[in-house]
């Protein structure tokens, strides 16, 4: 069986303190193929100098190298569960990966779409070998939670449509304990203390306080929703965010940004009616090495608003919130301190040098100018080594100097039989909908040439008629070439629905004559 070595190394203490130690670890190639699974990149984590981990929309890839070489795990049984990935943990060589998928229950006479959480996927050994747990759900009969040493109802939740992670997040404790967090939109916040084998419910305050300590009363339920049962709807129990640093944790849900200081044993809850932040539903938090939080807030009713919300403290010491970027649609935030800050979302990135003035990054171009076409920027994130890494809807960005000069990583469907070829993709293509830039949408056109020459590209309609000229004998000193196009014409007009033909042009130059390959491009908007 053919192997997959790659010499990496592991930091055993810390990116800067601890010294490297070299190992040669081995994927098997039925367990992982190579290329990112996706281009939709919507986590990435570093687990040493030379090993970081992407989530994606085809499951979960990895390289060992820094990216000049990255593996995606087949989900066959062996690695990870099927899915997009939802959730993602990484401590020294141990590996979290919650996936979820779709499915489609009949209702009445119509089908109707719900996601299904698919569990805990295990790897102790970064990536070689790994253990699959299926997705927390409760007994028909867990209708109580012991809490302070004494029990409040509790809504059993015993299915896995609805139930699905969001986040993932590891604590070691004072004790020395590892514990991994989930959190759940039905199953509410969970803790594991065996990798994700067997789950603990973590009771949070419920929607109408803000306290929940050992003199808090216990008349409420533990319910992310009423149920055929009647319990409560706490919008407080449903859970998408988590973020832990020693024994702080802290919880984003669909009611505001809850923190706890002591491991989760008591909490304080803020929300957009008792403090500065601008909406109750948290998709991200972080805290960074100086103590500030992070939180994405999202509005859950008409009175409140999309931001990032940003802690700060008095000369008392009293913690209160400011947004920032308000009415923005954010995703991500990323800050190792309080020096600068960084956050993403639906329509590009933004730095901060003081937590309070933020500027938008540019659009994304590497030296060769290839885009990533897209503003949706799923997460941001800045290596030991200062490198700058940015998951998006096109790919993988990275940049050492910020943004002055980018690297660009993408999955590149090239399989070509033949030395002259030509593609087009996505298509069917949908210019509005898909690789979006600054209100555009752009196909890609890629290209190979047996040996560097002078190319010329053309679009048709159905009808045989040119309808754009995109390349006029521009010299080409690589065999492989990347246009696009907007699907407009030479009187810049969005293009009708419908089938174009795509003629690329070879001429190398040697006296042969010119050589022509075809391909096909399904317009659908």
């Amino acid at each position: 069986m053919k192997k997959l070595s790659i010499l990496i190394f592991i930091l055993t203490a810390s990116f800067a303190l601890a010294t490297p130690l070299a190992n040669t670890y081995e994927l098997d190639d039925s367990i992982a193929y190579e290329g990112l699974g996706s281009n939709a990149v919507t986590d990435i984590v570093q687990a040493s100098d030379s090993t970081f981990i992407f989530a994606n929309g085809n499951g979960l890839s990895i390289t060992y190298d820094r990216a000049e070489h990255i593996y995606t795990f087949y989900p066959n049984g062996e690695t990870v569960s099927y899915g997009s990935v939802t959730g993602l943990a990484v401590l020294g060589e141990h590996i979290w990966v919650a996936t979820a998928y779709d499915t489609m229950i009949l209702e009445g006479s119509y089908y109707t779409d719900y996601p299904v959480g698919n569990g805990i996927s295990y790897s102790p050994d970064l990536g070689r070998t790994w253990q699959r747990f299926p997705q927390s759900v409760d007994r028909d009969d867990d209708s109580l939670q012991v809490i302070y040493g004494d029990t409040i109802p509790a809504l059993p939740i015993n299915s896995r449509i609805n139930n699905l992670t969001y986040d993932l997040a590891v604590q070691v404790t004072t004790e020395g304990d590892t514990v991994l967090w989930s959190a759940n939109f039905a199953g509410g916040c969970r803790k594991s203390y065996d990798n994700g084998a067997t789950w603990e419910r973590v009771v949070l305050p419920p929607d109408y306080y803000d306290v929940l300590d050992h003199d808090t009363e216990l008349d409420f339920q533990l319910s992310p929703t009423s149920g055929a049962l009647g319990f409560e709807n706490n919008l407080n129990h449903r859970v998408f965010s988590l973020h832990i640093t020693g024994d702080t944790v802290l919880v984003g849900t669909a009611n505001g940004i809850n923190i706890s200081y002591d491991g989760g044993d008591t909490w304080i809850k803020y929300t957009a009616q008792n403090s500065g932040i601008s909406g109750n539903f948290i998709v991200d938090l972080t805290q960074n090495e100086d103590g500030t939080f992070y939180g994405v807030s999202l509005a859950t009713q008409s009175s409140e608003d999309r931001g990032l919300a940003v802690s700060h403290r008095n000369q008392n010491g009293l913690l209160y919130w400011e947004t920032q970027l308000p009415g923005t649609r954010l995703y991500d935030v990323f800050s190792k301190n309080d020096e600068y800050a960084f956050t993403s979302g639906e329509e590009g990135f933004w730095y901060s040098a003081d937590g309070w003035n933020w500027f938008e990054m540019p659009n994304v171009v590497d030296n060769n100018g290839r885009l990533l076409l897209t503003q949706k920027i799923y997460c941001v994130y800045e290596d030991n080594r200062d490198v700058l890494w940015i998951g998006t809807a096109d790919g993988i960005g990275r940049t050492s100097d910020m943004g002055m000069n980018w690297e660009i990583i993408r999955r590149v469907e090239s399989n070509y039989t033949e030395d002259l070829a030509l593609s087009a993709y996505p298509s069917p293509f949908s210019p509005s909908r898909m690789n979006t830039l600054d209100g555009e949408g752009y196909v890609r056109i890629n290209c190979q040439l047996p040996d560097p020459g002078t190319i010329s590209v053309d679009i048709f309609d159905y009808s045989m008629t040119r309808v754009k000229n995109i390349a006029d004998r521009i010299n080409v000193n690589n065999d492989v070439i990347e246009l696009i196009w907007n699907c407009k014409n030479g009187l810049n007009d969005q293009v009708a629905n419908g089938v174009y033909f795509i003629r690329l042009e070879y001429d190398f130059g040697d006296g042969d004559g010119k050589q022509v390959a075809w391909t096909k491009l399904i317009v659908l908007d």
